[in-house]
């Protein structure tokens, strides 16, 4: 049985959230969830909330640490990691993401094995947030390209494939071996198969564009929802239309769905069998 796991999930402070959310799992097929807050603001559960939930359902909830670059302190991460958090969700950095301030961040998590999930494109406009000094060009996909340089054994989750730099994102896809990207928010809504069939071109038959393990773009797309419980199975199945449109094989459609997932987290699979990280 292929695992499934969702690698964007925000936990609102909604009165009865988590049970709607792991209803609505249950009924979709998904066994695990990457569990996080999100950008500052009340609206959004405490990263103690987070912990809390994936003590009460380490079977289900994977928590991730929600980090702003240049409000949170470095030391953060050593204390995220000891409390149980799995990784970092990283949003709305006071600097853009390549600061070389922020190097004792992504350094800490590289020496820790904490995965990181950067925000990055385009961020939802919030009127609570007016004050909060929140700029989206700060978190461009191509500031990510110095980090991943830099500090190559640090697993980097990327979301929205870079939304709106599609191109930016899908050329460090190939290039950098320890970069992963979800297809969460708007991209599969207005963009068409043909669109990833040409994005992704190194997806044909030669090694010689692939990354430094030969492996292709849908070895390094990792599913992610990023919407309510409500809007779960519409995001599911938009991946899915895609896989078909592309004929993509079990094989390679497993693995975004779960399979890549599993190996960078290191959770067990349903069987119990536990994947191995990099």
């Amino acid at each position: 049985m292929n695992m499934v796991i969702d690698t964007h999930v925000h936990f609102p402070n909604i009165p009865g959230y988590l049970d709607e959310l792991m209803e609505t799992a249950a009924r979709l097929g998904i066994d695990r969830m990457v569990l996080f807050s999100g950008a500052p603001g009340s609206r959004w559960a405490s990263n103690d909330m987070v912990l809390e939930a994936s003590h009460r359902h380490p079977q289900v909830f994977i928590p991730f640490y929600c980090f702003r670059p240049g409000v949170n302190n470095p030391k953060e991460v050593e204390d995220a990691y000891k409390s149980g958090f799995k990784g970092l969700k990283v949003i709305n950095p006071t600097s853009n993401y390549n600061d070389e301030n922020y190097f004792p961040i992504w350094e800490r998590c590289e020496h820790l094995g904490m995965p990181v999930l950067f925000h990055t494109g385009i961020i939802a406009r919030r009127p609570e947030q007016v004050d909060q000094d929140i700029d989206s060009s700060r978190m461009k996909v191509i500031y990510l390209d110095r980090i991943a340089r830099r500090f190559q054994k640090l697993t980097m989750l990327v979301a929205h494939l870079g939304n709106p730099d599609h191109a930016e994102a899908c050329m460090m896809c190939r290039w950098h071996a320890n970069m992963y990207f979800d297809l969460s928010g708007s991209t599969l809504k207005y963009r068409k198969p043909s669109f990833f069939r040409e994005m992704f071109w190194w997806d044909r038959d030669t090694q010689r564009y692939r990354d430094e393990f030969g492996r292709g773009p849908w070895e390094k797309i990792i599913f992610g929802t990023d919407v309510s419980p409500a809007e779960m199975e519409d995001v599911m199945n938009d991946y899915r239309r895609l896989f078909r449109a592309l004929r993509l094989s079990p094989e390679l459609q497993a693995a975004v769905m779960g399979k890549t997932a599993a190996r960078l987290l290191s959770v067990s699979s349903p069987g119990g069998e536990k994947q191995d990280s990099e």
